[in-house]
């Protein structure tokens, strides 16, 4: 890392990789300590102001309804611990460093691009999805997320909130994507999920907003005409 820092020169480093599949990190416990926690950190100790992403799923043990502040947290899977640690170590290495938590992110495909599952590719290619009526959990436009990275390098190091709030469950939000869209998929009740539910107000007192994860999936439609 440091190699390739020193021959590139940048004013900042932005870190979005990760090994984020849940089972997969608790299959690959190693792979995920890499990929999660030594790669990020690697990278802050080169001296670069470092960006990285972190994920709500630092709040799912929280016993709260909600919504969650930064300073609230309680990991419940070790992809989640993995990455709490690593924002922790990152911070002890450079106060400057800006971790950033991120929902659950979604987007139209690449062409000719095998691309990850996300909510909305599921809502229009699945045939019955169940999700839960009491969980709330934001879910982001990844464009959005792109927009915002100018103003998020500039941000004073610490941790951040970083994407789109939800007041309504994920079973309210994929009905209202149905009706939207007038989609055939059938929704169930996945039945009571821990609560993801974000509070972005400190990212907004340093002026970067995102829209409501209604509203972002309302731009996504009109971006790709749906």
């Amino acid at each position: 890392a440091s190699r390739i820092v020193d021959e590139a020169e940048p004013d900042v480093i932005i870190h979005t990789a990760a090994i984020s599949d849940i089972p997969t990190c608790e299959q690959n416990p190693e792979a995920s300590y890499r990929s999660n926690v030594i790669i990020p950190l690697a990278l802050v100790r080169t001296g670069v102001k470092t960006v990285l992403f972190s994920s709500d799923q630092v709040y799912g043990g929280l016993r709260g309804d909600g919504p969650y502040g930064e300073g609230e947290t309680a990991p419940a899977n070790l992809y989640a611990r993995h990455k709490l640690e690593m924002e922790n170590r990152a911070l002890e290495l450079s106060s400057d460093t800006v971790l950033l938590r991120a929902a659950w992110m979604y987007d139209m495909p690449r062409y000719g691009v095998r691309n990850r599952r996300n909510f909305l590719m599921d809502m229009l290619r699945e045939k019955e999805l169940a999700f839960s009526a009491t969980q709330r959990r934001g879910i982001t436009y990844v464009r959005e997320v792109a927009e915002n990275m100018r103003a998020a390098v500039s941000l004073p190091g610490g941790v951040y909130n970083y994407g789109s709030e939800n007041t309504l469950t994920m079973l309210e939000t994929a009905q209202w994507l149905k009706d939207e869209l007038g989609l055939s998929v059938r929704l169930t009740d996945a039945g009571p999920r821990h609560n993801l539910w974000m509070d972005c107000a400190k990212l907004r007192e340093q002026g970067i907003s995102f829209r409501s994860t209604v509203d972002g999936l309302k731009r996504c439609l009109e971006d790709y005409a749906l």
